[in-house]
């Protein structure tokens, strides 16, 4: 029901879209795409919102997809436009409004949910007045949505109970996988640094040994932060792995295996901080530099037991995990009940336009 949802879902399937659909002649703004009851859609109302999308997101696609973009909206707009209302249609029947300070509190939900990240309003009419449709259309949607989630809980959420043998049962899952997690063996690790002259159709191993022994020779006599800060600069300078550039030779930790045997067997068997002779691997020749080992660790009990209390969940967020994934499942089923009933097609699928006369 969120409008931003659907920009967001047209970008993503932009990108899986082929050739783009060819412009079609000017229709009629006046043209009734879809009628609900007495609600009716035009196509000038659903032009003018498709509009607006296109316009905030155009720099992110493709001229030769705008035409694709622009349906693929219309279609969703058009399907947002039945469920709706039919849904407030329903609310109706059962005799839900929503008041004034009910549409505050859930805008007060959202904002205190999004603190923190960049861009979140602060305030209620901040996030209506950067909505891309308008202030004054955002209020009534915002509005129509809590009407909604209110008619949902009262003739759905409120139905749905969940199985306590079903709940205990996917806990001791969540747990018992977490504990298996935490009791495996933390191999040794090691983390290093290095300088990397490789070897290609342009370089051969010679030409890139007496590289590498250049830089071996101005390395050779330093020790601590001496050699770390000179090995780094070197690496940034010369070093032709990626790493040289974006992080002054560091890999970071790894484990047996991970890197070709030959740089393997250097970096567990060289001391930490102390400079060695080249290492050729079938990328080229290396210059490497250990600057942690951790020892390989088989966790005690009080460790396996610690990290169960962090990562386990409480037994009622798994039981609302439960329901919310119920809620769901069920509410998708009365509303494709919904959409049939009406003579509309399920969520997805083309929807049922009006006959022109």
């Amino acid at each position: 029901m969120k409008v931003k949802f659907i920009a967001c879902v047209a970008l993503a399937a932009l990108a899986c879209a082929g050739q783009s659909q060819k412009a079609t002649a000017a229709a009629d703004p006046k043209e009734v795409l879809v009628k609900v009851g007495d609600a009716v859609l035009t196509r000038g109302e659903i032009d003018a919102d498709v509009g607006k999308f296109i316009e905030l997101n155009k720099a992110r696609i493709p001229a030769a997809q705008l035409e694709a973009a622009k349906e693929y909206l219309t279609q969703q707009f058009r399907q947002q436009f039945i469920t709706k209302t039919l849904l407030l249609t329903e609310a109706s029947k059962k005799g839900i409004t929503v008041t004034d300070a009910e549409v505050a509190e859930s805008a007060n939900d959202i904002i205190k949910a999004s603190q923190g990240r960049p861009g979140a309003p602060a305030s209620m009419d901040e996030m209506f007045e950067k909505h891309p449709l308008g202030a004054v259309r955002a209020r009534a949607d915002f509005r129509d949505s809590v009407r909604i989630k209110k008619f949902v809980d009262q003739e759905i959420a409120s139905k749905v109970t969940v199985d306590a043998a079903e709940v205990k049962k996917q806990y001791d899952a969540i747990v018992s996988n977490i504990t298996q997690r935490a009791k495996a063996s933390q191999p040794e690790k090691v983390r290093a640094s290095h300088i990397l002259i490789k070897t290609d159709e342009k370089k051969t191993s010679d030409a890139a040994k007496k590289e590498i022994d250049a830089l071996y020779e101005q390395l050779k006599g330093l020790e601590g932060e001496g050699l770390a800060k000179k090995f780094g600069e070197l690496a940034k300078e010369k070093s032709d792995c990626p790493s040289g550039k974006r992080a002054n030779g560091d890999l970071g930790a790894f484990s047996h295996g991970q890197m070709v045997p030959e740089f393997d067997k250097a970096a567990f068997e060289q001391e930490i901080g102390k400079l060695y002779a080249p290492v050729k691997t079938t990328f080229g020749w290396h210059l490497v530099l250990v600057t942690e080992k951790t020892p390989a660790k088989t966790p005690s009990e009080e460790d396996v037991q610690k990290i169960v209390s962090e990562q386990a969940p409480k037994l009622a967020d798994v039981e609302n995990r439960i329901k919310s994934q119920q809620i769901q499942q069920r509410f998708q089923g009365y509303l494709q009940e919904l959409l049939q009933a009406n003579g509309f097609a399920q969520p997805g699928a083309p929807v049922k336009t009006p006959a022109k006369k």
